[in-house]
């Protein structure tokens, strides 16, 4: 579902920390955005984006975030079907037995598309940014520790490697005659024998990259060289100051129309 896909593109040619700058603040004002319009908007301008500069077929964008789109559409329906039982002043929307203030209408809509904001941020970053050239700017131009740099990337590559790993388990399990889909029972309790088998994956896998750390001496003193080094050129950061400044526009033209507040103000 996050896994990095080769591609010669734009925001492929980007510099990781540029575009880590990027998501953190524009992530920073979603999360101050009182209404549900800037979120939304954040959401349908990264997928376009990463469509686009990314060069990630349509199709293949939608499906990933197919399962983020239910859960904030579920999440904003459980939202507002709670608060609609509160009886409260000012309400401004009925339905059957439920009913809502405007605050309800906004603090519902605005949670879900914010959800949905940062999980399309998120993702297009993830696809776009190989592990390594994240791994090695963090350390060569944030001054990460070699060590935890190291760390960072195996955990960054073993994560979408889960998911494998889980329907590597399933086939075992099922050529030991132990089905994980078939009835409603061995659906439920199929998690469960997953993670015994799991947890043993992992530490396996810790076990390794322990010894390839100690191999190849991380962690002790002295200057260390590098085979590729990552630079920031002009291309990155004019590509962070267009976008900050086109998205500081888009920030304007909502404040001018009484759709951007922050977070903690008020309905007056």
């Amino acid at each position: 579902m996050f896994a990095y896909i080769e591609k010669d593109s734009f925001l492929h040619r980007r510099n990781p920390i540029i575009k880590l700058l990027l998501i953190v603040a524009v992530t920073i004002i979603v999360c101050l955005s009182y209404f549900p319009v800037l979120p939304f908007l954040t959401f349908v301008i990264f997928f376009l984006g990463t469509w686009a500069g990314g060069k990630i077929p349509f199709q293949n964008l939608l499906r990933r975030l197919l399962l983020f789109l239910v859960v904030s559409f579920l999440f904003m329906i459980s939202m507002l079907a709670l608060r609609g039982l509160n009886a409260e002043p000012g309400i401004v929307f009925r339905l059957w037995i439920f009913q809502w203030t405007q605050r309800d209408l906004v603090h519902g809509f605005s949670l879900g598309f914010r959800i949905l904001a940062l999980v399309t941020m998120s993702m297009g970053f993830v696809l776009t940014t190989r592990p390594s050239d994240l791994v090695l700017s963090l350390i060569t131009q944030c001054r990460l520790s070699i060590v935890h740099g190291y760390a960072t990337m195996a955990t960054y590559r073993f994560l979408p490697e889960l998911q494998s790993q889980v329907d590597s388990i399933h086939l075992a399990q099922e050529i030991r005659g132990l089905p994980w889909n078939k009835g409603i029972f061995s659906r439920f309790t199929s998690p469960f024998r997953v993670m015994l088998p799991l947890f043993c994956v992992a530490a396996r896998r810790g076990e390794r990259v322990a010894c390839a750390m100690e191999s190849r001496g991380l962690g002790r003193e002295g200057k260390r060289t590098f085979y590729r080094t990552m630079k920031t050129d002009r291309a990155d950061w004019g590509f962070l100051i267009v976008s900050l400044l086109l998205y500081g526009v888009l920030v304007a033209v909502l404040v001018r129309y009484d759709l951007f507040r922050f977070s903690f103000a008020s309905i007056q």
